[in-house]
């Protein structure tokens, strides 16, 4: 019996074959747009040292072009938030760390909102 080459198989093999490869190589652009996606948004988080994916004050999530305000608890905010925030509480809106210290520091919260804008 003469061994069996590829041009001897049938067109239906060939449909099967190419078809299978068609689906791996999907597959394969499929993960690779969501792993390349995953690893921007978490270079995007370290570069600006945050890990939080939502503003806790307007809870809507952050956009690639938004200013952000970081506290120094690393929190971070959207700036317009932050400052209406810290005109009405002196504490950071996630862990109530006060962001004004000691009593004798409070006039610079007006300091830190200018910093802000």
């Amino acid at each position: 019996m003469p061994p069996i080459t590829f041009q001897d198989l049938p067109l239906n093999i060939y449909m099967v074959i190419f078809g299978s490869g068609i689906f791996v190589f999907v597959l394969s652009l499929i993960f690779c747009c969501y792993f390349i996606s995953k690893l921007r948004h978490q270079a995007q988080s370290e570069r600006f040292g945050y890990k939080e994916q939502t503003c806790a004050v307007c809870l809507e999530d952050f956009k690639v072009k938004d200013e952000l305000g970081v506290l120094p608890c690393q929190h971070a905010f959207h700036r317009k938030c932050l400052v209406k925030w810290l005109e009405v509480r002196c504490v950071c809106p996630m862990c109530n760390k006060p962001i004004a210290g000691p009593p004798e520091q409070h006039q610079s919260i007006g300091t830190l909102l200018d910093e802000l804008v």
